[in-house]
């Protein structure tokens, strides 16, 4: 079964400029199929892919050869995908520093430009608030978008609009309020989106009329000025005993266009602008279908929802409740001692205190912890592993472990041959990242056998090569792997890039010197050095006589055990 994913097809779901609301809306099914089978790209993602290449590898070769005329830029260029990792604030801020540092429209140190080359950017968690924010503004610059953020951030995110908090709850609620008037769930997730949209979105009504499938509406979009967006998230199967993803857990993702998975027991797309339709083997269960469930804010809070762990310590009553709803079976090493991070708490019960400021939230199972999604493979042959899921209880998607979203760009059919990989999560001490989730996405991808990732070492091996703090290249030599470039957050401004995950208030300066970190991060200081170096990171595949610099920059950056 195949459809037309078209921007034809998908004009004619979109919801009315006019419309500003939360709820979902009925409207009449398409002509076409619902499901895809994934057997290769949809049209619509072909078309934009085709079209956004054409003008990235002009964008690619122009930057090439400003960090050296010795690249060879005359045949087929590299295709380039970003991806931004979870984290909250740290990798909202962090990687918008990065973003910056790479787009040639907002800053001018040695990476400049080198975003306009790139054809993919996926993210998930606090990297897909930054994914969004920046899409959803119409590919706006980091710049003009810190002059949304820096207020909504420094009011903090449970004491939104400041002094106004009391009434945007009241909205919130009558939000939901609507939506579970349409016939759907409300849950703890829809109330986390909503306050998300506040902070990130624009339009009125705290951002309620973005809806994924209409960034195809934007002129960015139309002009393939973007990067294709994908955002990522997990499933969770609550037939079952736990309440997080399983180590090998799907891959779920967002598009303009489609919604699904390449996991071979599901293996199946749906049409974004048609996600919340009730679907049964693939066919609408009555003469109408559902629109708007795509809201912007539910995507990217869907894909930072992790509420479903137990509150550890928590004293509150609601999350001491909640936290007796999803028996979930934490595993720690043997030789750790488990500890309760104060804030992690102070943020848990920030977020269940929710119930008594949005009563249109009730808790009475453990699916209201979950981000809920009728799901478009009920019932479904072909996609054994959700087959039986009316609905898809959705989680964060790095808590397999995969704190960045690489698996989109590891599928044959998307042929991505080098992937840039911000990762801003905060594994240490001092919460800098130690290649700890590059390994699990290493692992992962063996276990799945997506072959085109390459080796990656463990954590320990990371710090005994001193190669926590500066950027790694993984593949070098091998053609049948995709090159991944590893960027991770580093102190390398005076004021750093490190904060905790949980933190949800951030002053203007602070906001400021995250990104500023960031810059440095992806710009390593500005170094020219770096800037050539990378280029011949991106090109060491294509089989091009390379410049005579970039064999000291392959034994510096090339991981070599």
């Amino acid at each position: 079964m195949r459809f037309q994913t078209s921007a034809t097809l998908v004009a004619t779901a979109l919801i009315s400029p006019g419309l500003a609301t939360y709820a979902p809306v009925s409207t009449s099914c398409p002509s076409t199929s619902l499901i895809r089978i994934a057997d290769g790209l949809s049209d619509g993602e072909q078309t934009y892919r085709t079209a956004r290449k054409e003008k990235a590898d002009v964008a690619l070769a122009d930057w090439l050869l400003k960090t050296s005329c010795g690249f060879d830029t005359s045949g087929d260029l590299p295709t380039v995908a970003l991806t931004s990792s979870g984290g909250g604030f740290r990798a909202l801020l962090g990687g918008a520093g990065v973003v910056q540092a790479f787009d040639g429209r907002d800053s001018n140190v040695s990476t400049s430009g080198l975003y306009q080359g790139i054809t993919y950017h996926s993210a998930l968690s606090g990297g897909s608030w930054l994914l969004s924010s920046i899409i959803a503004n119409d590919f706006a610059t980091i710049s003009s978008l810190l002059e949304i953020w820096k207020p909504n951030f420094a009011n903090g995110l449970f004491t939104p609009d400041g002094s106004n908090a009391t009434a945007v709850f009241a909205d919130i609620s009558a939000d939901i309020a609507l939506k579970k008037a349409a016939g759907f769930k409300g849950t703890v997730a829809d109330a986390w989106s909503r306050l998300l949209s506040l902070q990130l979105l624009p339009g009125p009504n705290y951002g309620v009329d973005n809806t994924l499938s209409t960034i195809t509406s934007l002129s960015s979009f139309i002009d393939y000025e973007m990067p294709y967006p994908i955002i990522t998230a997990q499933n969770v199967d609550l037939s079952g005993t736990l309440c997080t993803p399983p180590a090998n857990g799907s891959v779920w993702e967002f598009t303009p266009y489609e919604f699904g998975t390449w996991d071979p027991e599901v293996a199946a797309f749906t049409p974004t602008a048609f996600l919340g339709t009730s679907v049964s083997n693939g066919i609408p269960s009555t003469n109408s279908c559902i629109t708007n469930y795509d809201n912007l804010g539910f995507v990217l809070g869907t894909s930072s929802t992790l509420f479903n762990d137990p509150t550890e310590g928590a004293t509150e009553a609601p999350a001491v409740l909640l936290a007796n709803l999803c028996q979930a079976t934490a595993t720690t090493s043997s030789n750790s001692t488990s500890t309760v991070d104060p804030l992690t708490v102070e943020f848990e019960e920030d977020v269940f205190s929710l119930l008594t400021e949005i009563p249109a939230i009730t808790f009475t199972s453990a699916a209201d912890l979950f981000a809920t999604w009728p799901n478009p493979f009920y019932k479904l042959t072909s996609a054994p592993l959700v087959s039986a899921q009316q609905n898809l209880a959705m989680v964060d998607g790095g808590e397999t472990g995969q704190v960045n979203p690489i698996f989109p760009f590891l599928q044959p059919a998307r042929n991505v041959n080098v992937i840039l990989v911000n990762d801003n999560d905060g594994d240490t001490a001092a919460l800098y990242p130690n290649g700890a989730e590059l390994r699990n996405t290493y692992l992962a991808a063996s276990a799945a056998g997506l072959t085109r990732m390459p080796f990656v070492p463990s954590s320990d091996v990371f710090i005994a090569q001193n190669i926590t703090e500066r950027p790694v290249f993984f593949g070098c030599g091998d053609s049948s792997k995709a090159t991944v470039v590893w960027i991770p957050n580093a102190p390398l401004t005076p004021a750093g890039g490190a904060i905790e995950t949980a933190q949800t208030v951030i002053n203007g300066t602070q906001t400021e010197s995250l990104v500023a970190n960031g810059v440095a991060v992806g710009s390593q200081n500005d170094s020219k050095e770096w800037a050539t170096c990378l280029a011949c990171g991106i090109m060491e595949g294509t089989g091009t006589v390379l410049p005579a610099e970039c064999r000291a920059c392959l034994e510096k950056y090339c991981f070599t055990q």
